[in-house]
């Protein structure tokens, strides 16, 4: 089942990049950590649910900078 919900997350980067290319790989990321807390909380796999909500932390804090990097830019 690990690796079902592995190859899982796997296609929803990759379809993300297809869809909208650098941006995607956020967007992928979000989903796949997301579908991973869910399922780490579900299976009660605690080193699953913990990189999940690393990758998770990370992926906000990137959309956070990038979008305070936005703002403060002069385009």
């Amino acid at each position: 089942m690990k690796n079902n919900i592995l190859i899982t997350m796997g296609i929803l980067v990759l379809l993300g990049i297809a869809v909208q290319g650098l941006f995607g790989i956020v967007a992928g990321v979000f989903l796949s950590a997301i579908l991973g807390i869910i399922y780490g909380a579900v299976k009660k796999n605690k080193q699953f649910l913990r990189w999940s909500v690393i990758a998770l932390t990370i992926d906000i804090i990137c959309i956070i900078l990038f979008y305070f990097c936005l703002i403060q830019s002069d385009m």
